[in-house]
């Protein structure tokens, strides 16, 4: 695949990142799955990349770092402006803007342009994996690491004050490192190099494993360890079948206007909550008329 553009793939990061929208407006129980953050990461490990020091800085600071400030920086000035228009400015805590060197746990997030988060966790995330890269780890141990920092993540640090989305984090490193093990695997077979059968066979093994999954946590009770086990199983199989799936439909003329969210996802991840904002205000506006 070489370094062309995967177009499924954007495809997928729009169906993520529109899902992350709806997940913030009204919408059906179905929607609470948490599967939209963990596939984002998954996708997001594919294309890690451990260029030298000075480069890999450089490119985190353009990709990831320059939006994050940015897109911060506007949701604050509409923060100031819609507090403008009902109150006065002197009144408005200036303060806010240092929210994000606080603490935070569970999921908390930036006061200022809450879902910034999930540009700060992979940050955090590819930080980490190049730590794990550079210090010459085999892939084997990668996994195993990710599984590690994954679990005590999410029992024990989950709910911890850290700084930067740490602790909001940890528990995603599994899919970010899965997705840069094996993920170039996974399209590689998925995009027909073994045959088509084989990539028939994985998607649908992929379905499979999820609905028994699904069906295993809906039926029986198991302790946390358990739960976790199934739940990363559950969902690494609902990935790979997502990913068989969005390769065979993504050319169908109704998919087309994810490819929008998907190029385009950090500006969608920046902007949309304050477009959410604007469209709730002027319905309540509406009402009261």
């Amino acid at each position: 695949m070489g370094r062309k553009r995967i177009e499924y793939i954007d495809y997928l990061k729009g169906l993520t990142v529109l899902w992350v929208v709806w997940y913030h407006t009204v919408h059906p129980d179905f929607v609470e799955f948490s599967f939209r953050i963990p596939l984002f990461f998954f996708v997001s490990g594919i294309f890690f990349r451990p260029y030298p020091f000075a480069e890999f800085i450089k490119k985190k600071v353009n990709t990831l770092i320059v939006p994050f400030v940015f897109f911060y920086l506007v949701y604050y000035g509409y923060l100031v402006v819609q507090w403008s228009l009902s109150h006065s400015l002197e009144s408005f805590d200036f303060s806010v803007l240092a929210s994000v060197f606080g603490m935070y746990r569970g999921t908390e997030s930036f006061v200022v342009n809450p879902p910034l988060w999930f540009i700060c966790a992979l940050l955090n995330l590819q930080f980490m994996m190049y730590f794990l890269v550079k210090i010459k780890l085999s892939r084997v141990w990668i996994g195993v690491i990710s599984c590690l920092v994954s679990v005590v993540g999410l029992l024990y640090i989950y709910w911890t004050e850290t700084p930067f989305m740490l602790g909001r984090c940890l528990p995603y490193f599994i899919y970010y490192s899965f997705g840069y093990i094996f993920g170039r695997r996974v399209l590689s077979i998925i995009e027909g190099d073994y045959g088509h059968n084989v990539s028939v066979q994985l998607g649908l093994s992929g379905l499979a494993v999820f609905l028994l999954c699904w069906f295993v946590k809906s039926t029986f009770v198991f302790d946390s360890y358990a739960v976790i086990a199934v739940s990363y199983a559950e969902i690494f199989s609902l990935i790979l079948f997502m990913i068989y799936t969005l390769k065979y439909t993504h050319s169908l003329p109704f998919m087309r206007f994810l490819k929008f969210y998907g190029v385009n996802s950090y500006i969608v991840l920046g902007m949309h909550e304050i477009v959410l904002t604007v469209l709730l205000i002027h319905d309540s506006l509406e009402t009261r008329a």
